[in-house]
């Protein structure tokens, strides 16, 4: 056991002001940041791209994800979400947290962002393969139907009663979103879906009727109304997160009656709309979570590989004759039951490596993406 750890060196970064550091191979680590940085700033000004991830554990001793923000003109800065991924049980837990301690120190010198802007994250592997829990709590992916988690950074200030919270807006896709760093493990919006949401924008340009289950905090339908969709239905459990998805529409101009907010257990709406034949849309988007046992469905849990037939069948329903859904899930040893579901009359096509943005390229199972339409209906 390493204990009471003081720096061991120094590790020069530009500007003439060297970072103690705690382990001597974090110099590594610094300069492999440098050269990720400069590559990921070139590609995110030939983008347009203002959000994204700098770092993915490219080092594997040094196991973080490092995702970078950059403000709206209404709220400007630059903030750090820095995610830790559990080490092997194999490695000295005070090395990690000396190296994890490093990374906190380096990475906003290297990245020009104010201390006070990094956020730091614990993400362990949670049951299915995902790495989006945060330990004792669910987070939005993970357990997505069962609300948001608290934070993982204690202290976060909050506004005395009655004051209204000021987030940091950014901007993606020519929209923009609210973000916050404080109070929840995942920020509002996952850049790992970046292109996934311009997707849903392409399929929804000449449609009349999107629906988006499980919503989080409805950046797809944000999307999906920009295209031009005459009616939005946007669905999830949590009050707070459908909230959120009203500011995110509101705060982009689309806050006519036509936009629909409805908490509800998806599960259970799905098979309330399936009733009525009347209850049907052009394009869906549906990005479940890994696994919630919420107290608040109405079933004893929701487990996305166990459950998907029912989930994808019970999607595939509500769509027109002509309609496609967009379906993706995070587990990372997802398997959809190809045969089962075409036996329904379900056509999947798998669609993910064209989903996965550039600066997700080192963890191509970040998430796994769907078409799905009614193959009956197909010519």
């Amino acid at each position: 056991m390493i204990e009471h750890r003081t720096p061991q060196t120094t590790v020069d970064v530009g500007q003439g002001k060297p970072i103690p550091v705690l382990v001597p191979e974090s110099e590594q680590f610094a300069r492999r940041l440098i050269k990720v940085a400069r590559l990921r700033r070139k590609w995110a000004a030939r983008e347009g791209v203002t959000c994204y991830r700098v770092y993915d554990a490219d080092l594997p001793d040094y196991a973080a994800a490092i995702d970078l923000f950059e403000g709206a003109p209404e709220t400007p800065g630059r903030w750090l979400v820095i995610a830790e991924y559990a080490a092997p049980k194999t490695i000295d837990p005070e090395l990690a947290h000396a190296r994890m301690t490093d990374i906190l120190s380096i990475a906003p010198r290297v990245l020009g962002v104010a201390p006070d802007h990094v956020h730091a994250r614990e993400r362990l592997r949670a049951r299915g393969g995902s790495q989006y829990a945060l330990a004792g709590a669910p987070d939005a992916r993970h357990g997505g139907t069962g609300g948001p988690a608290p934070a993982a950074r204690r202290g976060a200030a909050h506004p005395a009663d009655g004051a209204a919270a000021v987030h940091p807006l950014i901007r993606e896709g020519g929209l923009t979103f609210e973000v916050n760093f404080d109070d929840y493990l995942d920020t509002g919006i996952f850049l790992d879906h970046r292109v996934t949401r311009g997707l849903v924008r392409e399929h929804a340009r000449g449609r009349r009727w999107f629906l988006n289950l499980f919503a989080y905090t409805g950046t797809a339908t944000c999307y999906a109304a920009d295209a031009g969709v005459e009616e939005t239905v946007t669905v999830d459990l949590s009050n707070t997160y459908l909230d959120w998805a009203e500011r995110n529409m509101v705060r982009n101009g689309f806050d006519g009656p036509e936009h629909h907010m409805v908490r509800a257990d998806v599960m259970s709406w799905i098979r309330q709309m399936r009733r009525n034949p009347s209850n049907r849309w052009d394009l869906i988007f549906c990005d479940p979570p890994t696994f919630s046992n919420s107290s608040r469905m109405n079933r004893a849990s929701f487990d996305v590989q166990r459950d998907h037939v029912e989930l994808v069948s019970g999607v595939a329903a509500l769509l027109t004759p002509e309609g496609e859904a967009i379906f993706s899930c995070n587990l990372r040893s997802f398997k959809p039951d190809v045969a089962e579901l075409s036996r329904r009359g379900i056509e999947l096509v798998d669609i993910t490596e064209k989903t996965i943005p550039e600066d997700f390229a080192r963890n191509r199972r970040i998430h796994h993406c769907y078409l799905v339409r009614q193959a009956r209906n197909r010519r």
